[in-house]
């Protein structure tokens, strides 16, 4: 069993910013060590909305953008390169020119890094960036918000928008490519390179062609401040949640690697998709019972020979000991999700402080005009190497799921 420390440690070695957890399902990947991390996020969290100095926690705004844009000099050939997270493929996909763009890419993707290799080469930039593409030509429009002109650009689901007239708005209207990096890359090929989190821009040389900015939270301590109230009411999630966690101790652990612990994020998931929240733990569980149900009886189906044959009376033995293990250690699964729902409640808490910072709207198109929204998320990363998504699952995903892109893969 690894630490919550040791996890993360191991999820940094693989060197690439490729997928995030989010905050509260690091209770469901190992249990209470990582549930434990979990608090003491929240905990740093509440601190520097406090002032607190000296936090080995750093926060990033998650932009959404689209494609992710890879891209710097290649430390084995000094070439400066482009491409998605594809570089990072057993077989990668890097593209030193237009051609090797249209060898390896197809559509609205390849005509993005088309644009990227065209003007991100100006900066220049010094070692290997991630970044997510924010517009290219055209893609920055003039509407009217509430009233207002703005400048509007939606690379993916949602809508920014900046004011016109503003110095900000000037330099997007110039721009013939918008990108955010969050990302540096350091290693001496790119198989061994290590992603570093809280990349900053400024040592970046500004040109007219390219609006760029990093992703680095500006200045959360005296901006965004909890009330006495949200103050209490995550002290006490903080303090539920360590009191659940030690009450619990090593049977999460065992429950969480049973062979039906694995379907419980795809069941998440799946309410996600249909606009349900993580309900009452009784009656998640008793759902999940069902859901889990469901899955094993459509594998044995699968199975050949039918409900008949050996294969699958071995398997309905396994299904009957999985559904007597987990009655049994309901209780245990009902703490855990307590533990699991109020870390939601308190990261919802914190995400609606974090996002009082803006200085580009955020906004959902809806058939009555546009609806504002929170950016997709943040990330915050320091513990102990590792870093974690904090996004409103509901809000953003749910849009996610059924948004139609602009670009392809």
């Amino acid at each position: 069993m690894l630490s919550f420390k040791e996890y993360l440690i191991e999820a940094a070695k693989e060197g690439k910013n490729l997928h995030l957890e989010h905050l509260e399902d690091e209770i469901l990947n190992f249990g209470v060590d990582l549930g434990r991390g979990g608090i003491e996020i929240l905990q740093t969290l509440r601190d520097m909305f406090k002032g607190g100095q000296g936090s080995k926690l750093n926060v990033t705004v998650k932009w959404d953008g689209a494609p992710a844009i890879v891209c710097g000099k290649n430390p084995e050939n000094g070439k400066f390169f482009v491409g998605s997270k594809s570089v990072f493929n057993k077989t990668p996909k890097i593209n030193y020119s237009i051609g090797d763009i249209r060898k390896n890419h197809k559509g609205g993707v390849a005509d993005k890094l088309a644009v990227a290799l065209k003007h991100l080469k100006t900066l220049p930039i010094k070692g290997i960036l991630q970044g997510d593409m924010m517009f290219g030509p055209g893609d920055v429009k003039t509407k009217s918000i509430d009233g207002v002109s703005h400048y509007t650009f939606t690379p993916n689901t949602i809508t920014y928008a900046v004011e016109v007239g503003s110095e900000l708005a000037n330099q997007i209207s110039r721009a013939k490519i918008g990108i955010v990096f969050h990302t540096e890359y350091t290693g001496a090929t790119l198989p061994e390179m290590t992603a570093n989190f809280g990349y900053s821009v400024r040592g970046l040389q500004p040109t007219a062609d390219v609006w760029y900015d990093d992703a680095n939270y500006k200045d959360v301590s005296g901006i965004a401040t909890l009330t006495p109230s949200e103050e209490k009411a995550i002290d006490g999630t903080i303090a539920t949640g360590r009191t659940t966690l030690k009450k619990v101790g090593p049977k999460m652990d065992q429950v969480l690697q049973a062979e039906f612990a694995k379907f419980i994020k795809p069941f998440i998931n799946n309410n996600v998709r249909a606009g349900e929240q993580v309900g009452e733990p009784t009656k998640f569980l008793q759902d999940f019972m069902n859901y889990y149900n469901d899955k094993m009886n459509k594998e044995v189906e699968k199975l050949k020979g039918g409900a008949e044959s050996p294969a699958a009376q071995k398997r309905f033995e396994k299904i009957e000991q999985q559904k007597k293990f987990l009655a049994d250690n309901s209780n245990t699964l009902l703490l855990t999700l307590a533990v699991y729902r109020r870390i939601i409640s308190a990261k919802l808490l914190l995400i609606s402080k974090l996002s009082n910072v803006d200085k580009i709207g955020t906004f959902v198109k809806t058939e009555n005009g546009y609806r504002v929204t929170n950016h997709e998320g943040f990330v915050a990363f320091g513990i102990d190497g590792g870093a974690v998504k904090l996004n409103d699952r509901m809000e953003f995903n749910a849009l996610n799921f059924s948004a139609t892109k602009t670009w392809s893969k």
